[in-house]
């Protein structure tokens, strides 16, 4: 994505969070969307693996007096490992190694792109003895600053896969402005209310 004055409309809601933190002390935040097949995915305990978000770095820019700039070339990976910490606290979930992960990921020279498609993304977890596997998109990973102050913008959706079917079993979707909070804390915190929304629908 590119933070200029043309911005695509697959981040128009996004941006939408990010203009009214800058007018609000509290920013309206909607709630993740979750989708899953409830009996499914609660009825088996689960081998997992996360992989790295796909994420096209995104260039600096200027919107409405606010200066926007990425905030690493390496927010498909992070976003994933917090990912990961997050979804190890449900009682079914094991999770694979994300050092394992990585290690796959560089034996098949698929971390260099930044981008995984789903039948690479099959290949790994076999590869890793996973059940099944999370991947998804990260659209927005930024970092802001205004006359009133600065945040961290993060927008990411996610999808679980059983390899066995390849039926997706879950699949979520956030995007959450958060003023004065670093673009790190901000994973933190929204992995954390993903994973409480999927708690929340057992």
């Amino acid at each position: 994505m590119q933070f200029n004055i043309h911005v695509g409309t697959r981040h128009a809601v996004s941006l939408l969070v990010i203009l009214i933190s800058m007018f609000s002390c509290v920013p309206v935040q909607v709630p993740p969307t979750i989708t899953m097949e409830k009996d499914m995915l609660f009825s088996k305990n689960w081998n997992v693996a996360v992989l790295d978000l796909n994420y096209e770095f995104e260039e600096d820019g200027t919107m409405s007096m606010t200066n926007y700039k990425s905030a690493g070339k390496d927010g498909g990976r992070v976003v994933a490992n917090l990912v990961a910490s997050e979804l190890s606290t449900l009682n079914n979930f094991k999770m694979i190694e994300r050092s394992e992960i990585a290690r796959l990921l560089d034996e098949q020279a698929l971390q260099q792109s930044g981008i995984i498609d789903p039948d690479e993304a099959k290949k790994i977890g076999k590869m890793a003895g996973a059940d099944a596997i999370i991947l998804g998109e990260l659209t927005d990973y930024i970092i802001w600053e205004n006359i009133t102050g600065g945040g961290s913008t993060i927008s990411f959706s996610l999808r679980m896969i059983d390899l066995q079917s390849s039926r997706v079993i879950m699949s979520a979707a956030i995007s959450r402005a958060r003023p004065y909070v670093d673009s790190f804390a901000n994973i933190q915190l929204t992995a954390k209310e993903i994973v409480e929304a999927i708690q929340a629908k057992k």
